[in-house]
């Protein structure tokens, strides 16, 4: 598996990822633009590693997908800096796996990989969160090296699980 930048190639792959997780009451991202044509999007995505046109709140970060032979798995967000929401509720690194590719130490890789690429852009520690009730990613987190610093309130009444990586 790597991961890699995402291409206009892979339209159909996110659009059907899209659709899974929304399937599912989840989100692949909270960043997708369907009113922009495909070709435009990429474009707008890769730009956000260097801070331009950023969404309103967010960071200069990394939008990468996983991929497995020709097959995107998953994504990792890698944010080059914290502000005070990532600093305390999201982190560094945010991941997610398709739903029919989980189970597979896809998540796992994922955030191996993403840790690599924050740690090229000088990130040390990272800061990387996930749900108290969500025992996979926890046990993803602490299979990479994850301590736990704390356990605060979280959007929607779910606490938030800090690691420090």
């Amino acid at each position: 598996m790597i991961l890699r930048r995402i291409e206009v190639g892979d339209e159909a792959q996110i659009r059907a990822a899209i659709s899974e997780f929304e399937a599912e009451g989840g989100h692949w991202s909270y960043r997708f633009r369907p009113d922009l044509p495909w070709d435009e999007y990429v474009s707008l995505v890769h730009g956000w590693e260097d801070g331009i046109d950023l969404p309103d709140g967010f960071v200069k970060h990394a939008e990468l997908v996983a991929v497995e032979g020709d097959v995107i798995v998953g994504r990792t967000s890698i944010r080059f800096e914290l502000n005070e929401f990532l600093r305390t509720l999201g982190g560094h690194i945010g991941y997610a796996v398709r739903p029919p590719f989980r189970r597979r130490g896809h998540a796992t890789e994922i955030l191996r990989q993403s840790m690599v690429v924050a740690r090229a852009h000088g990130i040390d520690p990272v800061l990387v969160t996930c749900d108290d009730d969500n025992i996979a990613s926890a046990k993803v987190i602490e299979a990479n090296g994850g301590v736990l610093d704390d356990i605060i309130p979280g959007e929607s009444d779910v606490p938030k699980r800090r690691y420090w990586l």
